[in-house]
């Protein structure tokens, strides 16, 4: 992500609010701290802890990690930075006329620049007795806390409801485990906005080799159980016993803060170029915003770490007056789970594309291509390569049909062709997400 800089100007005791203690809301600190050494920043959050990697919850459940390891801002970073951090005080509204927040504590917060980063909440079934104990979501630290609890104190089946990457990465806490578990699916394949049918199969052949019974083309119709739960009416007419259910059935963007004070809301917060709202002095980054996507030249929300920390940064350095662009996002994910990594970037379908398979190995490579343009890869198994595609995307490179076919045989590993196209190539790995 190309970023745009230009001198910045000075500032005084400027009062920036930011509502969001994760990726963006961090990020943007950090900015505004770098480029405004005397302004008041204030970081606003409904949860007790101080920021920690929502990415890593899946490692704390499975027990491989401790808490205090899932810290991206301890308690130093506030005081190092002279951030003033108000914890577990939800924000209940936002007057953008006086330029005020408030919060449930009652504090009542002035402010010059206002960053809206409250991220996304997970979406609910809307079936009956969802609401039983041992029916959990997996967003916050305290819900991976009940997780771990119950997975101590039951002994029964697991249900994992959605194919997404909630549900994958738990998949692998629990399989380390030793658990029982079911995974059902509502689509024909796992991780449906990043894989196709090919390399969901590898992920879907590892699963079942572990034990895991994958309900594929499933829905959960409701829950049964007195006060905990005991099991899940799925739609083939399954009555599935278990004890604890885990659902992942993707997350909406946490808007309603913003709903009747001006701002421009589509699903998302919609946002400009330099991640600022239609009103002035407000911003949007993180889940919760839709910035600009590279490929399809629309705002669109993008629920993935990296975009949030670069539209975090992007924000508050505009906050603090350093003029900085966002150059668009990039919809792109890697996972990795019992022993098969994957990542995905662009648009997966289009009239152009070529595949290469090789089943015993568990590597598939795809790429999709327009007018000589890539605009989407898929890389399993063997993901080198991907920060090199990756590149050639965003740059628009034009390139001849014979290079990927050759990349598809041999691996996008290979460097003296790709580097005769010219242009920036970008040769890191992409880390996981």
């Amino acid at each position: 992500m190309s970023l745009k800089r230009m001198k910045p100007f000075s500032n005084q005791g400027k009062r920036y609010a930011i509502i969001g203690n994760s990726a963006a809301g961090i990020a943007a600190a950090k900015e505004i701290r770098r480029y405004d050494p005397r302004g008041q920043i204030t970081i606003i959050s409904d949860e007790p802890s101080f920021g920690y990697s929502r990415v890593l919850l899946p490692l704390y459940i499975a027990g491989k990690i401790r808490k205090r390891k899932m810290l991206i801002a301890p308690e130093d970073f506030y005081s190092s930075l002279r951030i003033r951090l108000l914890r577990n005080d939800p924000v209940e509204a936002i007057d953008p006329r006086a330029q005020r927040v408030y919060t449930r504590r009652g504090k009542n917060l002035p402010y010059d620049s206002l960053l809206v980063a409250t991220g996304s909440s997970p979406r609910t079934l809307g079936v009956p007795d969802e609401n039983l104990q041992g029916i959990h979501y997996l967003r916050k630290i305290s819900d991976a806390e009940a997780i771990k609890k119950d997975l101590s104190s039951s002994r029964g089946s697991v249900l994992l409801v959605g194919g997404g990457l909630v549900s994958v990465k738990s998949l692998e806490a629990l399989v380390s485990k030793k658990r029982e578990v079911h995974m059902v699916i509502s689509s024909d394949r796992v991780l449906s906005q990043m894989l196709d049918k090919a390399a969901s199969d590898l992920f879907l052949d590892s699963f079942r080799k572990k034990g895991v019974s994958v309900h594929l083309l499933t829905d959960v119709k409701g829950f049964w159980g007195k006060d905990q739960l005991e099991g899940a009416f799925l739609s083939d007419g399954t009555a599935l016993s278990c004890s604890l259910a885990i659902i992942g059935k993707g997350v909406g963007p946490n808007v309603d803060l913003l709903k009747g004070t001006g701002v421009n809301l589509n699903q998302g917060i919609s946002v400009d170029q330099h991640m600022a709202t239609n009103l002035p002095c407000i911003y949007a980054a993180g889940d919760v915003a839709e910035p600009l996507d590279l490929l399809q030249g629309k705002n669109r929300g993008n629920a993935i770490w990296p975009l949030a920390v670069e539209g975090g940064r992007v924000a508050g350095l505009n906050m603090a007056l350093a003029s900085t662009e966002f150059s668009g996002g990039l919809r792109m994910n890697v996972v990795e789970a019992l022993g098969i990594r994957v990542v995905s970037a662009g648009n997966l379908e289009g009239d152009q594309q070529a595949q290469y398979f090789q089943k015993e190995s568990s590597v598939y490579r795809k790429v999709v291509f327009s007018k000589g343009h890539l605009t989407g890869f898929l890389l399993a198994g063997d993901i080198q390569g991907a920060g090199i595609l990756t590149s050639l995307i965003k740059n628009a490179t034009q390139l001849s049909p014979s290079i990927l076919e050759e990349g598809l045989r041999r691996g996008f590993s290979f460097r003296p062709r790709l580097q005769a196209l010219g242009g920036a190539i970008e040769s890191r790995e992409p880390k996981n997400l």
